[in-house]
């Protein structure tokens, strides 16, 4: 029990040295605009279809992940974000909306921010569950034991169509080394999967269908700038923007 304590108390303290550095919104006049591309310019490697095991009449007899959708050398569902930044503008206020339809969690992969809220719906007329698992790499780190796929901080169920859930995005959610980020998951059907980053500040988006981004509000400054995508070695690039300038980027995964 002892050691258990101090596995306790060592986890609440790295989750409070988190939430003591703290984001600062400030009124940001004349801001920076920040717009971006991810691309990748490699062969993209091919997806093997899912066999479904059941509820074939919803779910189809054979799902893709996509887990790679590249056009034009532009990748999507990408998430972009700004390391380590102190200050700027208010947080979102914009809700994580996750809508399980065609034995699918859409979007695939989403970016929330703390003090929001999820937003869980479902459109198929079947039973879904849900599963959102935080990774928690210290816990292994302190235990020795560490959690498959992470801890589960919601466990959801759907018997209905129609069905809505809302949750708040707490503060421990938000993304770092220690704490990676949320893996969407259920225990019904494989083909229900996701990835959802949480930040405590508003600078980050996830690139769309033409690999594309936009940051805006941004205090003038030097930054480093994070790409991540499930499939690729995230990229980190340093850029520098100035008040009122626009700046533009490309990241290119490999």
């Amino acid at each position: 029990m002892v050691k258990q304590g101090i596995i306790a108390a060592a986890i609440l303290t790295l989750w409070g040295v988190g939430a003591a550095y703290g984001y600062e919104a400030v009124d940001v006049k004349n801001g920076a605009v920040l717009k971006g591309v991810v691309v990748f310019k490699g062969t993209v490697p091919a997806e093997e279809p899912v066999i479904v095991a059941k509820n074939q009449e919803v779910c189809g007899k054979e799902q893709k992940l996509g887990k790679y959708l590249v056009k034009d050398s532009r990748v999507k569902n990408a998430v972009v974000w700004i390391e380590d930044v102190g200050k700027g503008k208010a947080l979102s206020r914009t809700p994580v909306n996750i809508t399980l339809k065609g034995c699918k969690a859409e979007p695939l992969v989403s970016a929330g921010f703390v003090g929001g809220k999820f937003v869980f719906s479902n459109e198929d007329d079947i039973m879904h569950t849900l599963q959102l698992k935080l990774g928690v790499e210290y816990q292994a780190k302190l235990s020795g034991r560490p959690v498959e796929d992470g801890a589960t901080i919601y466990n959801l169920a759907f018997p209905i169509k129609g069905l809505r859930i809302e949750k708040p995005i707490k503060n421990y959610y938000r993304y770092s080394e220690d704490t990676g980020y949320i893996r969407v998951k259920s225990n019904t059907h494989e083909t229900i999967r996701g990835s959802i980053f949480i930040f405590d500040h508003p600078y980050a988006a996830v690139t769309d269908d033409q690999g594309s981004f936009t940051m805006d509000g941004l205090l003038p400054g030097e930054y480093v700038l994070t790409a991540w995508h499930e499939g690729f070695t995230t990229q980190k690039q340093h850029l520098t923007v100035t008040s009122g300038g626009a700046a533009h980027v490309e990241i290119e995964l490999k």
